[in-house]
């Protein structure tokens, strides 16, 4: 079995969650190619393909987004999303973005999931601290590790038992 994971982030969170993801499957002997989404053009010859995307400002990184519309022309295998973000205050609930609802729809996606992310204010750009800042955002790394390996492991029981879309 070939999984594609494809992700797209700007500080190393969304990669991390892929990488873990990856290294799940590989524990139970699935091949798995991890890619940035600008060097995917083909998806034929892989049984899941998995696009994770970090979310500022409520959107999806551009380099997912196209890769959505790429894969979306073309027969595709069965597809799993996910969001990185966005990081919140207690009052502040995360729903899914529109960007990701869009990708969903599109690839006919078997299911999204949205994983809280990592944020060192260090690490900003100007621009970026400037809306953190801004935002009531709190830093740290709020990543669930538990909840994205047995999301992988939801994901490979499904490839497994031949039933992607239940």
């Amino acid at each position: 079995m070939r999984v594609l994971i494809c992700t797209a982030g700007r500080h190393g969170a969304t990669d991390t969650l892929g990488q873990e993801m990856a290294r799940v499957f590989e524990h139970d002997g699935v091949d798995v190619d991890i890619r940035v989404p600008e060097s995917v053009i083909r998806v034929d010859g892989y049984d899941a393909l998995i696009i994770g995307s970090a979310v500022y400002s409520d959107r999806w990184l551009p380099a997912a987004k196209a890769l959505v519309d790429r894969v979306s022309r073309s027969p595709h295998p069965p597809v799993w999303l996910f969001s990185c973000g966005p990081l919140h205050s207690s009052d502040r609930p995360v729903n899914v973005t529109s960007d990701a609802a869009h990708a969903a729809e599109q690839l006919h996606c078997v299911a999204h999931r949205t994983f809280p992310g990592k944020l060192d204010p260090e690490g900003l750009s100007a621009g970026e601290r400037q809306i953190f800042d801004n935002s009531g955002a709190v830093a740290g790394d709020f990543r669930d590790w538990v909840g994205v390996c047995d999301w992988a492991r939801e994901i490979l029981a499904c490839l497994t038992a031949g039933t992607p879309g239940s």
